[in-house]
């Protein structure tokens, strides 16, 4: 963050004086009308025009050659010469990628959940040790996601009482400390359960009232944030990285930052577009107090500090980069 990717086919021309010319392929998980795709079209487009067409890249969309939960390995291996990645979806390994995301709880601010992700990642080398045999080109960040809710909404933490809420695995403590239940299930099962009151809520974010048609099943929407985090998410297999001179792969390293900011815009942009559809279905949005955010967050730090002692006895960073995370945000 091993061997040469045969979608890397490097020309040289007859003449000296002519540019050489490398064809690169890039795979993803997503279509290139999802915001995730939409900004690796854009990207592809820009590294094309920036290296004057020396590079030519062939995207391929919607999991055609590689998958979103075995990426890493599979772009290490050569299935790709780049693509999406994403360790914080891997079974196992990948450990300070996989976890330190889960220690941005209470942030809300994407941006500063981003700078304070890329500042640890270059102060502590195990991040790419962690991802050998591919070059990292990006990162994401996810906007905060909230509680969706069928018959009322959340404004103290008393109104968790009794609820079933479908949640992820690292919010099921949390909710649990206030009374409510975390039910996990695949988010394509969930607008039934919601539809048929198997569940109450769940958590998700703005862009879900529309992408999933949450709107036409829940009611309310709460804004008791819960961070996602920041991860790799766009890579280069190394050999073919290996391969490049050092100009082109300059105009890569330039755009890593504005990979990631963009990429970030128009996830904020599906969100507002979730938002505003939502208020035309009538969900009803309120704010919770600060008072209560940070009630709720402080309920994540005993879980956290458990996997940071469990990256501490692997020889890994766990609990300075976890104190780092909590100092940045005043904590």
């Amino acid at each position: 963050m091993k061997h040469l990717s045969l979608g890397l086919a490097i020309t040289l021309a007859a003449s000296p004086l002519a540019a050489q010319e490398f064809s690169l392929n890039y795979a993803s998980p997503y279509t290139e009308t999802h915001p995730y795709g939409a900004a690796d079209a854009e990207w592809i487009a820009r590294i094309e025009e920036q290296t004057d067409g020396r590079v030519q890249i062939t995207p391929f969309w919607g999991g055609t050659l590689i998958s979103s939960r075995e990426g890493v390995d599979e772009l290490a291996a050569g299935v790709a010469d780049m693509s999406y990645i994403a360790p914080i979806y891997a079974r196992s390994g990948y450990d300070m990628n996989r976890l330190v995301p889960g220690m941005f709880f209470g942030y809300t601010d994407p941006v500063e959940v981003l700078n304070v992700y890329m500042d640890l990642v270059d102060e502590y080398p195990v991040f790419n040790e962690e991802l050998a045999g591919v070059h990292v080109l990006g990162y994401n960040v996810g906007t905060p996601m909230h509680l969706l809710l069928r018959e009322g909404p959340v404004e103290t933490l008393d109104d968790l009482q009794g609820l079933r809420i479908r949640s992820a695995v690292d919010f099921i403590g949390p909710l649990a400390a206030f009374g409510a239940e975390g039910v996990t299930m695949p988010m394509t099962e969930t607008y039934p359960a919601l539809e048929r009151g198997v569940v109450d809520g769940v958590i998700a974010p703005y862009e879900a009232l529309r992408s999933l048609s949450f709107a036409e099943v829940v009611s309310y929407y709460s804004e008791l944030p819960h961070s996602r985090g920041a991860y790799p998410s766009r890579a280069m297999n190394q050999a073919v990285w290996d391969s490049l001179p050092a100009d082109i792969q300059q105009v890569f390293e330039d755009n890593v930052e504005w990979l990631s900011l963009r990429t970030l815009e128009l996830a904020q942009e599906a969100e507002d577009a979730g938002r505003a559809y939502g208020e035309e279905q009538g969900v009803v949005f309120n704010t919770v107090s600060d008072e209560v955010v940070a009630e709720y967050s402080a309920t994540f730090e005993p879980a956290m500090r458990d996997v940071a002692a469990e990256l501490d006895a692997m020889g890994k960073p766990g609990t300075e980069v976890l104190d780092e995370i909590r100092a940045a945000h005043g904590q």
